[in-house]
């Protein structure tokens, strides 16, 4: 079912829903709060999340009201995972009774909110070949320029949120996304830089006070405290508990914040050098250590953009969560290899049962992830139901391949996603996954979309 909403502006003969154009045609009554509404105070600017009062269906500030189709904020996430055993991950069965492999077991109080799609294609797979996921065609050696789809619709919210996109990797290298300009961009590999720039002060001598302030641990709640209270007596009572949920959201990643630093400052013990080899020395940190630090990347990361999404910060995000390489998380898999050897594997079962239980732990922050976004209260809804956020991978069957890859897909039944547990869409291009999200968002679908590779939407979850 498509949407049946208003022409956007910048698609004149368009028929497809425009935020912009439907709240501004909503009559707003002088008491009633502005969707873009801050706490301020000694430098800091902080953004409310999605609280009924600002509804235009809201009786008074103390009277809960729904959302407005107009005024709900249709997003989406985009993320490659890198390697994974998509062999003992698939289940064998369909439909929404399908059983959970264990792999994705960690995703069994989400099995409702999540549709696993099997057998899908990408342009390329393999070493590097990351860049086609969202562009369709993109990569290092074929030498074609397009726009990902973060990026296209990013421009279709283009001014309606403070960050047009946020583009997110664990490592500087390589992106996800390429812009209108068809040049890629640079990822932000810092959850610490993402949440400043986000939250925090907006030039240089501020920025340089308040990182002041954060070492010795001063909070920006604490800075914001009187208007914080006297708007918490002024709301009704689930928006209080929503902006009790906000804020204590906001001490606990400021928690995280100052730990982390604070290990950042405390010297390494002093051992006798070991010898590495030929290989990197911080490769092999990466790869061999029990992943305490990737650990704590996830959820810090997942944490922020939890954070961006529900203030309405950003609508739509790309991430690189993991890449190629990655810890195999020795404290609990007992995996005796790095992780890219894992996935040259000889088809040798032991090897192909150490990977699956590596991919296991990593299913977990996605899981995490998922209960994060469905814990936050948003309308009538949740910030899950109003977020398309998509588990992909470019390295399928064997680890190298192109074809024969999975993917989730989650949340989104806001913009009428209706999950189907397990369905399998053999040869299927990637690009019409993409295709069915951009239906969903209601923006028209670009010219030369994927490179012409999206064919059809995903009908079964439509």
């Amino acid at each position: 079912m498509r949407l049946t909403s208003l022409s956007h502006p910048k698609f004149p003969n368009s028929h497809t829903f425009s935020p912009k154009q439907t709240i501004m045609n909503i009559q707003r009554k002088n008491w009633q709060m502005n969707r873009r509404t801050f706490l301020r105070a000694a430098g800091v600017s902080l953004s409310l999340p999605w609280l009924e009062a600002m509804g235009a269906n809201s009786a008074s500030i103390t009277s809960a009201g729904s959302m407005a189709p107009g005024e709900i904020p249709r997003r989406a996430y985009f993320s490659n995972w890198g390697f994974f055993e998509a062999q003992a991950a698939m289940p064998k069965d369909t439909g929404v009774n399908y059983t959970m492999t264990p792999t994705l077991s960690p995703l069994e109080p989400y099995k409702n909110d999540c549709t696993v799609i099997s057998e899908l294609r990408a342009f390329s797979g393999g070493h590097f070949q990351q860049p086609c996921l969202l562009t369709g065609l993109d990569t290092p050696t074929n030498g074609m320029k397009l726009v990902s789809v973060d990026q296209q619709i990013a421009d279709f919210y283009e001014g309606q949120t403070r960050v047009p996109s946020l583009v997110l990797a664990h490592n500087r290298t390589p992106t996800l996304s390429w812009s209108r300009n068809k040049t890629p961009i640079n990822p932000e590999n810092s959850p610490k830089a993402v949440f400043d720039r986000l939250f925090g002060v907006e030039n240089e001598e501020t920025r340089n006070r308040r990182r002041t302030e954060m070492a010795h641990t001063s909070s920006i709640l604490d800075r914001v405290k009187d208007q914080a209270r006297k708007l918490e007596k002024r709301l009704g009572k689930d928006d209080r508990a929503t902006v009790d949920q906000y804020f204590t959201s906001i001490r606990d990643f400021e928690e995280r914040i100052k730990i982390d630093r604070a290990w950042l400052d405390k010297p390494k013990p002093a051992v006798e050098p070991l010898e590495f080899g030929k290989a990197p020395p911080e490769k092999l940190a990466m790869t061999n250590d029990d992943g305490t630090c990737m650990r704590n990347y996830l959820k810090l990361m997942f944490d922020v953009i939890v954070l961006a999404l529900q203030t309405d910060s950003t609508r739509v995000i790309s991430h690189f969560p993991k890449g190629e390489d990655g810890p195999v998380f020795k404290d609990r898999t007992k995996v005796p290899h790095d992780y890219h050897s894992l996935t040259h594997h000889g088809q040798l079962p032991e090897k192909l049962e150490m990977w699956a239980k590596v991919d296991q732990v990593y299913m977990e922050f996605w899981a995490y992830f998922i209960g994060r976004l469905k814990s936050v209260k948003e309308g009538n809804g949740t910030l899950l139901d109003h977020t398309i956020a998509a588990w992909a991978t470019t390295n399928g069957y064997g680890g190298h391949g192109r074809d024969h890859l999975p993917l989730i897909l989650c949340g989104g039944a806001g913009l009428g996603i209706k999950h189907q547990g397990h369905i399998i869409k053999k040869d299927v291009m990637i690009a019409d996954v993409w295709k069915t999200v951009v239906d969903r968002i209601g923006m028209p679908v670009p010219k030369d979309f994927q490179g012409g590779l999206a064919k059809n939407v995903i009908k079964e979850v439509l």
